[in-house]
């Protein structure tokens, strides 16, 4: 038996000028499978990565890609899936399950050394993908096509445009690794359509707000002890524009005292691109922020706020429960005020729109904060908008004279 042949063509654009040429592949029109399912079993074997396709006989179906070598190796998967079960050495139930596959993905991205916040991040989005495929049926990983995945509703976890922008491009990331694989034929994420929607622009403390938070830390619960390290956590992170990571897990030789001028000095943990390379901090903070830093006891020598873990040296999963830690600290003292929207990283916000407000650019605002410049512009560009505004109106006023 010969078997199913499986053929790739162009399909070109309206305005392609090869477009009467289907053979023509030196263009960059997207490329098309065709083939004939002459029998229940080669439907099946059809079936198993495009489960859209359901009839015998001719069929035409997008490969996903405008390479042609790529193309014509999805076309040979096909044709040999099809031998297989034909001849009975595969069935469609061999498929690789949705279980299976998040197995696989987050075995495959430890070894790629992603850090445990990642993975973490990674895994939540593999449990709700197993969750939306039971509450649909969906055994198999070739089961879910796009339909599928643009439906589901997201927005049950995610309640802002940037979060769901990511989870999508997590997403995406799944069934992509699968599709290059071969384990999948049709990327059915190819076609997710970016998610659209303002990024909801940071907020920081006002004034009174933030002095508010200070006057809360006697009221919130915290024993006699605890209250002045969680009043200077608070006005490290106002002060210094640390995110809680570094905040929380902040050593003693990064505070710098000279003359009565305070700094902090440090290279970020927290990871704002791709980069491997860590930014590095280097801050002033008010001489009362660098005080109460120096004056904090906790029983260790190197770490400010931190026990250090069992050793006292501390390893990367004992910094997560610090973290953790003191992130319910924050929790509390923020819902005791009356903030129960604002999180930790509003004290970060805080220090980036007032130095704005001061006339600072994104680049003194990105050094600040151990991030980038096309963050720093992504989230307060709207206070910068203002101050702009601010100076074309005085130069106008100025013309008035």
């Amino acid at each position: 038996m010969l078997g199913m042949i499986v053929t790739c063509y162009k399909r070109h654009s309206k305005d392609c000028k090869h477009r009467t040429d289907r053979d023509y592949m030196k263009c960059g029109c997207r490329m098309m499978i065709e083939g004939t399912a002459s029998s229940d079993e080669e439907v099946r074997a059809v079936k198993s990565f495009y489960p859209s396709f359901s009839k015998r006989g001719r069929f035409r179906l997008s490969a996903d890609t405008r390479n042609l070598s790529l193309a014509q190796e999805r076309a040979r998967i096909i044709e040999r899936r099809a031998l297989d079960i034909v001849a009975g050495v595969t069935n469609p139930a061999d498929r690789m399950t949705v279980e299976k596959a998040v197995e696989t993905f987050m075995t495959a991205k430890r070894n790629a050394g992603l850090e445990e916040p990642t993975l973490q991040k990674l895994q939540k989005t593999c449990d709700r993908i197993k969750q939306f495929c039971d509450d649909d049926n969906l055994d198999f990983l070739s089961d879910v096509n796009l339909t599928h995945i643009a439906s589901w509703q997201w927005n049950r976890f995610f309640k802002t445009t940037h979060s769901l922008i990511t989870n999508q491009e997590r997403v995406k990331s799944l069934f992509r690794y699968f599709h290059n694989a071969g384990v999948i034929a049709k990327n059915p994420a190819a076609g997710w359509v970016r998610i659209k929607g303002k990024t909801t622009q940071a907020s920081g403390f006002s004034s009174s707000e933030y002095q508010h938070v200070l006057d809360t830390i006697p009221e919130a619960g915290f024993s006699g002890a605890m209250q002045p390290r969680v009043r200077a956590l608070v006005e490290l992170m106002r002060h210094g524009g640390l995110a809680i990571i570094d905040a929380s897990t902040l050593e003693r030789a990064n505070i710098l005292h000279d003359k009565g001028n305070y700094r902090i000095q440090l290279t970020s943990r927290q990871k704002t691109s791709k980069k491997e390379v860590r930014q590095a901090i280097d801050n002033a903070i008010p001489p009362h922020v660098g005080k109460a830093l120096v004056e904090v006891l906790n029983g260790n020598p190197r770490y400010v706020f931190w026990d250090g873990g069992r050793s006292g040296e501390g390893n990367d999963e004992e910094k997560r429960e610090a973290v953790k830690y003191w992130q319910k600290q924050i929790r509390t003292l923020l819902d005791k005020a009356g903030f129960p929207k604002a999180g930790s990283h509003k004290f970060r916000h805080t220090l980036a729109i007032e130095m704005i407000r001061h006339g600072a650019t994104f680049e003194d605002v990105a050094a600040a904060l151990g991030n980038t410049v096309a963050v720093v512009a992504k989230f307060y560009s709207h206070e910068w908008a203002k101050v702009r505004q601010g100076r074309t109106d005085a130069a106008i006023k100025a013309t008035w004279a």
